[in-house]
């Protein structure tokens, strides 16, 4: 089973292909500005992707990143997300934080969710909920993993 930590910082995860924004550490695999699309990897690529505080640091809006984690995941790969929390003052404190997200965000993604059917024409590139999103204990970020459907 192949793992892409994206933003590993100082949590690399052994036997992962461990990606940061510069080669900060010898255990950084791909040293990549995740501003620039596409990313580096092929499709379908990997079978779990983590993004741990990751994708709020984008300029590209969430669903060009989401897009890019469908393209490199294989078929029943699953993403694992965490996502600052708009209504924690962490969320705004932070000047590098472009994206804030509700419990509701992802569900653009999901089509079997309200904001899934209201907002289908966002992204072709489609998900399933394993975990849904949920607050964690700090109330500060949302987590949830999804899986792609292709």
């Amino acid at each position: 089973m192949e793992l892409l930590v994206l933003g590993c910082g100082d949590k690399p995860v052994a036997g992962a292909v461990n990606h940061d924004r510069i080669a900060h550490r010898p255990e950084v695999d791909v040293a990549w500005d995740l501003n620039d699309l596409p990313w580096p990897w092929e499709d379908e690529s990997f079978d779990k992707i983590h993004a741990n505080a990751v994708l709020e640091h984008l300029r590209p809006d969430l669903i060009q990143s989401m897009n890019e984690c469908w393209r490199i995941l294989r078929p029943g790969g699953t993403i694992y997300l965490k996502l600052p929390y708009w209504r924690h003052e962490t969320s705004w404190t932070d000047p590098t934080h472009y994206h804030k997200c509700t419990l509701e965000t992802l569900d653009v993604f999901v089509p079997e969710t309200r904001y899934g059917g209201r907002y289908h024409w966002y992204t072709d590139r489609k998900w399933r909920y394993v975990k849904p999103p949920k607050l964690n204990p700090a109330g500060s970020s949302i987590v949830a993993t999804l899986e792609v459907r292709k």
